[in-house]
């Protein structure tokens, strides 16, 4: 999404606090195994009902998609375009294509091993991560361009915003920057353990990597150095978002709390807070997708307990 940060820095920096509540809240679903949010829309996985896409405002179930009856189709992982046109979905052993609109698959494709997988901005490319490599796949023509290997299952990964770079995350601890344009490595980072996130830049300028349990690691994509180092010794990172002008980073982490960082100094700026569904139900519920809406007024969240979350990025008048 085309949004921008940088006018309502000062607003933001006025600290963190014990974290800001939300301002608006949706419970859509129980059970939610991956998800993917964008402007007034959300599409939450879950094992009984495959894929529900949302409408927020006035909320609205627009439609369900599915890969096929019995277990055997169960969803893992799904992702959405900004604009809410596109949509993929995948099992163990299968991707499917959806106009969002018409509620319609446009194509679908048997896969062995599938982990995790993220849409390119335009709608018309995936990056799978798979059993041991990750694939750069075509949908509009059913075709690999590229194959990223890695000794282990790639299960984060991440595109910038400009089709330059495909960002890779294994269990082998390595996270690898490619070029879309000829498919070599750029970049190679090892980690001290399993790689749980990666994230870009919109512009590729920065990657953003995170093994469990260990500090955020940010990137220069230009010469590879380490930039920052952000947050405790031990922390773990379940999804990430860069601002458009990719001085700020929002992190999603297992216990449902969300973070707002300065890539420049590494300060924690803020924290949000999730609510929870309901006051009995367990606090951890890790945080599955987050995305900047509205041109950067808010931040929008999906946990793992069903619930959609926005948040303003602007203080409040007294």
């Amino acid at each position: 999404m085309r949004i921008w940060l940088t006018a309502i820095l000062p607003i933001l920096l006025y600290g963190c606090g014990n974290g800001q509540p939300p301002d608006k809240d949706w419970h859509l679903a129980d059970g939610v195994s991956a998800a993917a949010v964008t402007a007034n829309r959300a599409l939450l996985v879950t094992a009984d009902h495959g894929a529900a896409w949302w409408r927020l405002r006035p909320k609205r179930l627009l439609h369900t998609f599915r890969h096929g009856p019995g277990r055997s189709q169960e969803l893992i992982a799904a992702d959405v375009t900004p604009d809410g046109r596109w949509a993929v979905t995948a099992d163990r052993d299968g991707l499917a294509w959806w106009d969002t609109g018409a509620g319609k698959a446009l194509a679908s494709w048997a896969l062995e091993g599938i982990q995790t997988v993220i849409l390119s901005r335009d709608g018309h490319w995936a990056l799978i991560g798979l059993r041991d490599k990750a694939v750069y796949f075509s949908l509009a023509r059913g075709k690999t361009r590229y194959a990223f290997p890695h000794d282990r299952a790639v299960k984060a990964v991440a595109l910038d915003a400009r089709g330059r770079f495909a960002l890779t995350g294994g269990d082998d601890g390595m996270a690898k920057l490619w070029d879309l344009g000829t498919g070599k490595l750029r970049h190679r980072w090892s980690h001290p353990g399993k790689v749980a996130a990666v994230a870009l830049s919109p512009r590729g300028t920065y990657a953003m990597t995170s093994a469990l349990f260990t500090p955020i690691r940010i990137w220069k994509t230009g010469n590879g150095k380490l930039k920052r180092k952000l947050g405790p010794q031990y922390l773990t990172v379940t999804r990430a978002v860069f601002s458009p002008g990719e001085g700020m980073l929002f992190t999603g982490h297992p216990s449902q709390g969300i973070r707002l960082w300065s890539v420049k100094s590494g300060r924690l700026l803020r924290r949000f807070t999730p609510a929870r569904s309901h006051f009995w139900r367990p606090t951890a519920a890790p945080v599955l997708a987050l995305a900047l809406v509205k041109k950067g007024k808010y931040l929008l969240s999906a946990t793992s307990d069903g619930s959609v979350q926005q948040w303003s990025l602007r203080r409040k008048k007294p």
